[in-house]
Formats: structure tokens, C-alpha cells, sequence
């Protein structure tokens, strides 16, 4: 009964999907002008920031990942990723760069890990839901100055933002079993154990020449693929715009919004936040609401990040065997516990902004234009390796501090015993 249930079930979304096709392929022939400007936006938007923000990564990714690098860093990080997030040591590699790179880096990079076999399918799967994230140069940068002309907003955004997906994190690994290994490593020979898997890594590593050429080839391919769907969904929400779709789409926020007792002016950004996250944001920038409404908003919306960056990540993982349905409830999940934080951050953002100064790099774009859709400069990705590396030596830090205070204890033990 399941079997025949489920045929049909698979059926009914082929079907879907062919009629969806269809009214797309009709919608852009009755509203030509409105999907040759949409197209030539999405266009825009990947030549003038995604290629020259996420292209260089995708290809630095690859080339750390078969020198071996990630596999060092798996030795090293293993005592601190396995007991906070149920991850193998690996896995920190995707978090800083998801966190630092921005939107879809943190799912290319766990594809990679995967390919690796450096993390299993479970665990793949709950790595991807936590680690697609704005890049901090997007918040405090683009949305905060380039949007709201509020930087103080930014960090409220940007806080909530990592809080709610490293809780989220949290959360998947208690939820998932543990596995059963013991590590073979103590504090005291970790070092050493992490600098030998590094030099064991370059007997099987590819030439440099055949390096180079496959991670730019894989990485010109993923920008290609992200690319199209930045393109296809531009013109999606023009065509929504020009056929009044949208109108009816933002009724039904208005109608959920009017339950919950909230503002129903927020329907508004939410429609088109739903599809693109930067629209949606610049949208919210023009109602007349208070700071706490701005930021609980803004950060929902950050949090469940759009379709359009959705079916990049989902893009992405296509044909890896690893499954989205961590990662789209994930952004559900995301998007209240960031409003959430937001709410209760905004409420005192008086008493401990003062103590935060934001990163020169705020200065890399105008506050007069919609800063995602500027020139990136060079800055902007040397900012951004440097909060990699950081975020990198943070946790390596946290590794040897926790040797030092190993050896302490074994020290005092030691010192108890002899009296």
C-alpha cells in the first residue's frame, strides 16, 4: 500500500513540476520585457559579487582539502567538534568557512568532506544545516550600512544570526546518536599525531599542476551552477511582480501575521524575502517601523536566507547522496530563535554595543547604494580569509588550552599522590 502511495505521490510532484515549467516558460513569453530586465539584474548580481566573493574560495577549498590540510585539522579539532556539535574534527573546516564565507560555501564545502570521506552521510547531513550562513561582512556591511544606515542593527543581526545556527548545531548532534569510537589521540600527542596525518596526506596527493587545474575547473563549475538559479529567480519574482501574484502571496503573510498579532506591514518584506533575501531586507528598510520590529524582522529573515540561496545549497548537494531536509527545517528553525535572540538583543543593545567596534572593512562600501549590488573590491575577500583564519586559530586555541589544562590536572594528581 506504501509502495503504490508513494508512486503516486511521485507522480503528482512530476506533474507538478511539468506544469510549473510550462507557466514559467508562458509567463516569460507574455512578460518579455519584464524577464529580459529580471535576467539581466540576476546577471548583475553573480558577475559583480558572487564571482568575485565565493569564486576564489570555491577554489582555495579544493586545493586545502587534497593537500590534506582538512585532514590535519581533523586530528587537531576532533576533542573539541565531538563533544559540542557530535562531529568529526573535520568538520570545523565547514563551519568556519560557512560562517565566515558566506551563503552557499558551507555546503560546497561538506560535499567535499564527503567525497573525502571525511564525514559520513548523518553527520554530512546535519553539518549542511548549520553552516550556510551571511557572510559578517554582508550583515554588518551590506545590510546594516549599505541598507538600514544602522550599524548598530548590524551586530544585533549578526549576533543572532550565528547564535541561532551554532544552537542549532548543538541541538542536531544531541538529537543524533553518538558513535562509538574511541579517539586515538590524547592532548598530549595530538600536535604531533595532526603534523604526521598532514605529511602521510602528500604521498596520495595529485600533482600540483593537475591540483590547480581541477580545483579551478570545480570551482568555475559551482559558481556556473549558482549562477542560474540567481538568474531563473530574479526573473521569477519580476514575472510575480508584473502578473500580481505577489499581491496575493503577500496576503497570505498578511493573513498569518494578523493571528499572531503582529505588524501586518511586515507582510510586505516577508513575500519577497520568502524568494530573495537581500530584496526582501531592502524592502523591510522602507517601512516605517521601530528598531526592535527591524531587527526581529531583518534577522527572521536572514535566518531562513530565501529560495533563491536554498536551491544554491540545494544545487550544490544534487547527486551526493546527502539530503536537504535537515537543512530546510533548519531554516525554519533558524528563522524563530533568531527573531528570538534579536528580540531580546535589541532590547538592550544601549548597554553593550559600546563595547563593540565594527571592522574597517565597513568602510569598503557606499551607505547611498544597495551595497550587494556594488563592485566588490579586493578587500572584501582579503577581509574575509582574515576572519577564517581567526575563527580557525580560535578553535586551534581552544584545543591547546585544553592540553595545558590536562597537563595541569595530571600534574596536581601526580603532586596528591606523592604526599
Amino acid at each position: 500500500m506504501k509502495s503504490v502511495s508513494g508512486h503516486l505521490l511521485q507522480k503528482f510532484f512530476s506533474l507538478s513540476y511539468a506544469i510549473l515549467a510550462l507557466i514559467l516558460v508562458s509567463s516569460m513569453l507574455i512578460w518579455p520585457r519584464e524577464t529580459y530586465d529580471g535576467a539581466r539584474f540576476g546577471l548583475e548580481i553573480w558577475g559583480s559579487v558572487l564571482v568575485p566573493s565565493l569564486l576564489p574560495f570555491f577554489i582555495v577549498v579544493d586545493i586545502i582539502i587534497n593537500l590534506g590540510i582538512v585532514k590535519m585539522l581533523g586530528v587537531l579539532l576532533e576533542p573539541v567538534m565531538r563533544p559540542l556539535f557530535n562531529l568529526p574534527g573535520s568538520a570545523s573546516f565547514a563551519i568556519v568557512m560557512g560562517f565566515t564565507s558566506g551563503f552557499p560555501m558551507g555546503a560546497v564545502v561538506t560535499r567535499r568532506l564527503h567525497e573525502e570521506r571525511l564525514c559520513q552521510i548523518p553527520e554530512a547531513e546535519r553539518l549542511v544545516a548549520f553552516t550556510n550562513n551571511s557572510s559578517p561582512l554582508f550583515i554588518l556591511v551590506a545590510v546594516a550600512v549599505g541598507v538600514f544606515s544602522n550599524p548598530a542593527l548590524g551586530l544585533v543581526m549578526m549576533i543572532a544570526h550565528y547564535l541561532a545556527n551554532i544552537f542549532l548545531g548543538i541541538i542536531l548532534g544531541l538529537l543524533a546518536p553518538r558513535r562509538k569510537t574511541v579517539f586515538p589521540y590524547t592532548y598530549s600527542n595530538i600536535i604531533s599525531a595532526s603534523i604526521r596525518t598532514l605529511i602521510e596526506a602528500q604521498k596520495d596527493r595529485k600533482p600540483l599542476g593537475k591540483l590547480f587545474s581541477d580545483a579551478i575547473h570545480s570551482g568555475i563549475k559551482t559558481i556556473l551552477l549558482i549562477g542560474g538559479f540567481v538568474i531563473i529567480y530574479a526573473v521569477v519574482i519580476k514575472i510575480l511582480y508584473a502578473s500580481g501574484l505577489m499581491n496575493h502571496i503577500r496576503n497570505i503573510f498578511a493573513f498569518f501575521l494578523k493571528l499572531l498579532n503582529a505588524d501586518i506591514s511586515l507582510s510586505q518584506a516577508f513575500s519577497v524575502g520568502f524568494f530573495e533575501i537581500t530584496l526582501g531586507l531592502k524592502t523591510l528598510s522602507q517601512l516605517n517601523l521601530s528598531y526592535v520590529k527591524q531587527a526581529v524582522a531583518a534577522s527572521m529573515l536572514l535566518g531562513w536566507s530565501g529560495l533563491c540561496i536554498q536551491s544554491q545549497v540545494l544545487s550544490v548537494l544534487a547527486g551526493s547522496g546527502i539530503k536537504a531536509h535537515l537543512y530546510i527545517w533548519g531554516r525554519v528553525v533558524q528563522s524563530i530563535i533568531s527573531g528570538i535572540l534579536a528580540f531580546f538583543l535589541a532590547q538592550t543593545t544601549d548597554l553593550w554595543s559600546q563595547y563593540f567596534i565594527l571592522p574597517a572593512a565597513g568602510f569598503l562600501f557606499s551607505s547611498t547604494k544597495l551595497a550587494p549590488y556594488s563592485s566588490l573590491s579586493l578587500g572584501f575577500i582579503l577581509v574575509n580569509i582574515e576572519l577564517a583564519a581567526l575563527a580557525m586559530l580560535f578553535m586551534i586555541a581552544a584545543v591547546l588550552t585544553g592540553k595545558i589544562f590536562s597537563r595541569l590536572i595530571r600534574y596536581l594528581r601526580k603532586r596528591q599522590i606523592q604526599k
